[in-house]
């Protein structure tokens, strides 16, 4: 073979390897490139559809009945507040008065004359703080909490990522009977508290306790004769009512109409994960309920890895019940 052809060989031999190279390295660059688009995507589609529960919390603070023009919130009162400012430092955080509840009152979808009257003419300050928060969840969305309670870890961490596309709400459990003793003025077998909810807007169970609550007490105060602003309400008329326990019935409810099988708040007793039913996610005992005396909750004085709040049962409602 002649040195030239060689030459020509060669050089042709090392253009195809050449060749074949850059076009490997660019198929596999087209590939990862590809990749990263798709991550890219879903990762702008999450952050463009945002959080289901919006970054709000609210907090209510009504002047007591029969406080004189001078009232003032005593800071002492409210002083709670500041652990939900500290580990939510990129939420919205409302103190709602009784202004504020007026404005927020006009805006709710479900806001109309009667509501309205209805809602100025309760005499029983806690019976009004349990329907504001109510409406304001089904409204607006975020996190309820009581001025007695502690937030104890950032909520962006309260739902498991495994759940963060589906839970519109966020439910936890005050007393669960186990096997136990029943304890007076809550539901025989197992019971939701209201001390802390969270919610997405326009969530049907919220708006579903809002119609409720409306409902129970017009019909209380039907069956003795009398209207809502001028009828007398007890403690337990205000759990019944207005409290855990219609927040209970009307969140079994709701569960129900998600999984029918449930027969029974008793179906679930004994939760130990967090549980997805529909768009509700319960939480286990120590989820909102820890360091109660009851309910297998922790009450030793640590704080469970579970435990998302911290109730300190200031019970301010009971000494609002002036009637």
């Amino acid at each position: 073979m002649k040195p030239s052809r060689s030459r020509s060989l060669l050089v042709i031999s090392s253009l195809f390897v050449a060749l074949s190279l850059l076009y490997f390295t660019l198929t596999q660059n087209a590939v990862v490139l590809t990749h990263i688009s798709r991550i890219s995507t879903k990762t702008n589609q999450a952050a463009q559809r945002g959080p289901l529960i919006p970054r709000n919390i609210w907090q209510i603070y009504l002047r007591p009945p029969n406080a004189n023009n001078g009232f003032q919130i005593d800071p002492s009162k409210i002083s709670d507040a500041a652990s939900w400012l500290a580990r939510n430092p990129d939420y919205s955080y409302h103190l709602v008065g009784d202004q504020e509840a007026s404005r927020l009152l006009y805006q709710h979808k479900l806001s109309n004359k009667k509501l309205r009257e209805f809602y100025h003419g309760l005499p029983n300050t806690g019976m009004k703080s349990d329907l504001l928060r109510y409406l304001i969840l089904a409204n607006e969305g975020g996190v309820y909490a009581d001025t007695d309670v502690e937030a104890i870890r950032p909520i962006d961490t309260w739902i498991p990522e495994q759940y963060s596309e589906n839970a519109k709400v966020v439910v936890g459990i005050e007393f669960d009977r186990l096997d136990g003793p029943n304890w007076g003025q809550v539901h025989e077998e197992l019971q939701f508290c209201q001390w802390t909810i969270a919610a997405a807007p326009n969530n049907p169970l919220l708006l579903r306790m809002v119609t409720s609550v409306v409902t129970r007490l017009e019909k209380h105060a039907k069956d003795r004769n009398s209207t809502v602003g001028e009828v007398g309400f007890s403690d337990s008329d205000v759990i019944n009512l207005t409290g855990p326990s219609a927040w209970t019935d009307v969140v079994f409810e709701q569960l129900r109409i998600y999984q029918p099988r449930l027969t029974s708040v008793r179906d679930l007793t004994g939760l130990r994960e967090p549980t997805l039913i529909g768009d509700i996610l319960i939480l286990p005992i120590d989820g909102f309920g820890m360091g109660q005396m009851h309910s297998n909750s922790t009450n030793d004085g640590s704080i469970p890895s579970d435990a998302l709040v911290q109730h300190k049962f200031h019970g301010s409602w009971r000494t609002s019940n002036e009637s």
